[in-house]
Formats: C-alpha cells, sequence, structure tokens
C-alpha cells in the first residue's frame, strides 16, 4: 500500500515538518561513514553508558536514497495535520519522544548489536500513531494494486503497525528495526491523545477523566 495524499487540510503551514524534511535531506547529502559510526545509535555502546545524545541523532541519518525518500515521504504525508494539531512545541516533544522510546526498544531487542542504527523511522511511527488517534476516520488515498482506495486513517496506520509488530516478533531479519518502530508508535500515543482532546474542546466536546 503508498499512501498519496489526506482529505484532512492543513489550517497552519507546517514550518517544522518541512525544516526536519530539508534538514534531513541536507545531512544526507553530507553523510561519511565517519557520520553515521559517531552519530547513529549503537546498542551495545548505549549500555555501556554513552550514545544517549545519539538517541535523538540518529533519526536524522539514513542509509541510502530508498531509506530517506521512504521516510521523509511519509512525513510529508502525515506531519503536517499532526503538527497542525499538536502546535510547534508539542509537535517538537512528539518527534523526540518518539526517537528515544525508538531507540531504547531497539537497544532492549538487540543490546550486543555494534551495527549503528539510523533513520526517522521511529520518530515517524509516533508521528502516525499521533495522526490515527487524531484523524481517525480521515481518508488516506492509497495505490493498491495500480488502484487508489479511501482507506480510514485508522485502518491503513492499524494494519500498518500490525505488521511491524509481526515482523518484529517473527524475528525476520531484513536489516529494519522492527522493534524502533514498535518503540516509536508507544511514543507517540499519548501525545496523539492529548492532540485529539484539544481538537474536541474546539467543537466543544469536553472528556469526563
Amino acid at each position: 500500500m503508498f499512501p498519496i495524499k489526506d482529505d484532512v487540510p492543513s489550517r497552519s503551514v507546517p514550518y517544522l515538518t518541512w525544516t526536519v524534511i530539508l534538514v534531513s535531506i541536507v545531512i544526507f547529502l553530507m553523510e561519511t561513514p565517519a557520520m553515521i559510526h559517531r552519530w547513529g545509535f549503537v546498542p551495545a555502546r548505549f549500555w555501556m553508558g554513552g550514545d544517549e545524545i545519539n538517541m535523538i541523532t540518529y533519526a536524522f541519518l539514513h542509509g541510502n536514497l530508498l531509506h530517506i525518500f521512504g521516510n521523509m515521504y511519509y512525513l510529508y504525508i502525515f506531519g503536517d495535520n499532526v503538527e497542525d494539531g499538536l502546535g510547534r512545541l508539542g509537535f517538537v516533544a512528539l518527534f523526540i519522544t518518539s526517537a528515544i522510546l525508538g531507540a531504547f526498544f531497539h537497544a532492549i531487542a538487540h543490546p550486543h548489536s555494534t551495527a549503528p542504527l539510523v533513520g526517522a523511522s521511529g520518530a515517524i511511527s509516533g508521528v502516525l500513531a499521533a495522526y490515527m488517534i487524531m484523524y481517525p476516520t480521515a481518508r488516506i488515498y492509497t495505490v493498491v494494486w495500480w488502484w487508489i482506495y479511501e482507506i480510514p486513517a485508522y485502518y491503513y496506520i492499524g494494519l500498518w503497525v500490525a505488521m511491524q509488530y509481526f515482523y518484529a516478533v517473527s524475528g525476520v531479519e531484513s536489516g529494519v528495526a522492527w522493534w524502533a518502530h514498535i518503540g516509536g508508535f508507544i511514543g507517540g500515543i499519548p501525545f496523539g491523545i492529548i492532540g485529539r482532546m484539544l481538537r474536541d474542546r474546539e467543537k466543544g466536546v469536553y472528556w469526563d477523566l
């Protein structure tokens, strides 16, 4: 399934989403193996008492052109509405929290790994979680076998995260950090709840907590 767009218009210019995309592209064009080793997240190094800052920096590094295209494309599709709903400060907190939890889950799953983890997938997984909660009935225009379908966000993203979990627990070795996706998704859930409450409050709907 390949998303094309959604049907939720942005009420503001998504400056932070565009900034993350631009910065990631610029860094990718400047990347060297030494940068990946220094700023990528290495679980074995983390458990020895290092790499704390790398739990964030790794999200701005990418392995190849397809890797950065996929991540930035998903951020382009879903990030604007999440930034719109949470505000810029909330969006920054979501991105950083999801990146950190993505790295942490990866470190738990692969504690002895010396391979650097790179990519914004964990952080973007958090964006997807927030989007699903904030806009569950939004329509995602999706290409499936050359046909375009309008798929509800809760179904599209729910299926996506279910697939990540299946691959994670099945131990599929594909070079993809499945547990980082799961960790990042979990990190986005509370932000999605907050964003949903803010949207409902705008509509005059209040949650009885």
